[in-house]
């Protein structure tokens, strides 16, 4: 009896340590992180600036948060449309003029710097701002924010944890897998953006109207090929203006460097176009809906083709009056 119960014991004890081998080696992954391309930046709680003080006791009930309004667009029927044109325009922040791009700044909202005001807000409000895929301006495919910083940070993948001393602990964390694909530094990497506008006159008002349907920030990769340090740009995702988009650019305020009272929205700057932008596409006489770069290898005559359509679209405005 002694010997068969031994028997049984030894079976039952080769049997629970096969069931815990066997959850160990089944031991599931470790749940992804939760990944964000930007370090929190806390907004301010009270007025940070000497001429906010008296906002505080002129704040009215319906609108607790001194919200900005964005200005009303004029109201355009298709039957008063005379002339329309589709332009993309592309903003290079590295120039002068919109060196306001990469204000590396920070005030009372948080990030001045404008590509990571749209990180903020896409951030902040996935529900309502949708990013669209970079390889159609037509706004068809929606794009992910996990999508978005594979591209920025590489792909997910499983490497060995380390303590502080450098030691493996045995455990496994998720690490982004960034290559030569990847963006890596925004800082330095994101200073273009582009623009998909539709100039449109109004023929019962006597207007040229410039709207804007979308942006596009631009990445700057630096790659070598055939033995050539080259620049490739990368598309990263379509932002649809009108609407959500167009209210929070309102309530962010753009830096002005010679008078920190005096500060346009970015809807304002934007609108009215206080930045340099070289037009790099039109609908116009386009069959075969090709940009400039494709039509032109010559970076001169690609900037007199450019002109050229700017200063027709001018030139049509301006024929429309009499005098």
């Amino acid at each position: 009896m002694n010997i068969y119960n031994k028997k049984v014991k030894l079976v039952f004890v080769s049997l629970l340590l096969f069931m815990v081998s066997t959850l160990n080696a089944q031991k599931p992954n470790p749940p992804i992180p939760k990944d964000t391309l930007l370090k929190k930046v806390e907004v301010s709680l009270v007025p940070i600036d000497g001429f906010g003080w008296d906002t505080l006791q002129r704040l009215k009930d319906n609108n607790p948060q001194n919200l900005r309004v964005p200005p009303k667009v004029p109201e355009i029927r298709k039957e008063d449309v005379l002339f329309t044109e589709t332009v993309w325009e592309d903003i290079d922040a590295r120039e002068k003029k919109n060196r306001l791009f990469l204000n590396a700044a920070k005030n009372g909202q948080g990030y001045q710097n404008f590509f990571k005001i749209l990180l903020t807000i896409i951030e902040s409000d996935t529900q309502n701002i949708k990013m669209f895929d970079a390889r159609n301006d037509r706004f068809t495919n929606y794009y992910s924010l996990d999508q978005l910083y594979s591209a920025v940070k590489g792909d997910w993948q499983l490497a060995d944890e380390t303590d502080s001393t450098g030691k493996k602990t045995g455990n496994k964390v998720w690490e982004r897998n960034p290559d030569k694909n990847s963006v890596g530094n925004m800082d330095s990497a994101v200073y273009s953006f582009r623009i998909k506008a539709q100039y449109i006159y109004d023929n019962r008002t006597s207007r040229m109207h410039y709207r804007i349907i979308g942006i596009c920030p631009i990445a700057s990769l630096k790659q070598t090929i055939n033995n050539r340090d080259t620049v490739i740009k990368k598309p990263l995702f379509w932002l649809y203006y009108p609407g959500q988009l167009r209210n929070y650019l309102a309530n962010h305020v753009v830096y002005n460097p010679n008078n920190q009272k005096d500060q346009n929205s970015w809807v304002e700057l934007l609108e009215a176009r206080y930045f340099d932008r070289v037009l790099t596409k039109t609908s116009n006489k386009n069959p075969n809906d090709k940009d400039l770069f494709e039509l032109y290898k010559d970076p001169k005559k690609r900037l007199e083709a450019a002109e050229k359509i700017r200063q027709r679209i001018d030139d049509y405005d301006q024929d429309r009056w009499v005098y």
